[in-house]
Parts: structure tokens; C-alpha cells; sequence
């Protein structure tokens, strides 16, 4: 009986952990990122190109920096994303076992309907 509370527990604080997805939220860093990191370098890119805006040569270096410290921060997000789903799909396979192992998903554990 103990044996089936502690795997209860454990599927509990599985599923808990699982309720909240960091993965999502670490490629959505990424995603948003490498997006101004585009912008960004579009905009380095135009500057130093354009002859006509007197303070474009001064511009050029800051607007490189910002855009490649994005890129560097997007694609940190993403190794850490990458890292995290790999914890969150062993994590899953453990909740499919606990739930197999404590008969959740047998038709009989389901209530019937009357």
C-alpha cells in the first residue's frame, strides 16, 4: 500500500513539475532575439552604407554590438531551451510509466457515467 502512495507522490510532483513548460518560454527568448538581432543588424547594415546621415559612421559600430550581443543572447536561450526539453521529455516518459505503472488510463479507473 505504501508502495502505491509513494508512486501516487511521485506521479504528483512529476505532473507538477511538468504543468509548466520552461522550454517554451526559453525558445520564445530565442525566437523574439534573433528577431531584433535582425533588425538590428539591418539597421548596422544601412548605416554604414548610407553617406548621407552625417552621424552614420558613429552609429554603425554601437548598432553591430547591440545586434550581435542579441544574437549571442538568442542562441544562449536556445541551447538552454534545447537542454531543457530534452529534461522535460525523460521527465515525461517517467510520468506515461508512473501512470501505467498506477493504472490511470484502464478503462475500468474511469468513473461511469450514469
Amino acid at each position: 500500500m505504501t508502495d502505491l502512495v509513494a508512486l501516487r507522490a511521485e506521479h504528483d510532483a512529476t505532473l507538477s513539475r511538468l504543468s509548466y513548460r520552461k522550454s517554451t518560454s526559453h525558445f520564445a527568448h530565442t525566437a523574439v532575439s534573433l528577431f531584433i538581432a535582425a533588425i538590428t543588424g539591418a539597421a548596422s547594415w544601412r548605416l554604414s552604407v548610407d553617406v548621407e546621415f552625417a552621424l552614420a559612421p558613429q552609429l554603425v559600430v554601437p548598432a553591430t554590438i547591440v545586434s550581435v550581443s542579441v544574437a549571442i543572447y538568442g542562441l544562449v536561450r536556445l541551447v538552454l531551451g534545447r537542454r531543457t526539453l530534452a529534461d522535460e521529455v525523460r521527465e515525461f516518459e517517467r510520468l506515461k510509466a508512473l501512470r501505467h505503472e498506477l493504472k490511470l488510463d484502464e478503462p475500468p479507473a474511469f468513473p461511469t457515467a450514469r
